[in-house]
């Protein structure tokens, strides 16, 4: 799981960061800085959205005072 992330971000500062290198007034460069930042988080979240959302189902539970389900046997 960590390796993966840590791919995708040595990706993300090795075949991203030189487009940076001009400036475009038409708006193209707004895509250019954001698009390989999206494309990381939406990497990231498909690797880890199991884990937050069970993460955020057990806080929420916790909140409401709910005792955590046990399987029947």
């Amino acid at each position: 799981m960590v390796s993966t992330a840590l791919c995708i971000i040595l990706m993300l500062l090795l075949f991203a960061l030189p487009a940076y290198c001009y400036g475009d007034p038409t708006g193209g460069t707004l895509f250019q800085m954001l698009g390989p930042f999206l494309a990381l988080f939406w990497g990231l979240w498909m690797i880890l959205a199991n884990r937050i959302r069970k993460l955020v189902a057990g806080l929420a539970r916790r909140a409401r005072g709910e005792e955590p389900k046990r399987p029947v046997p």
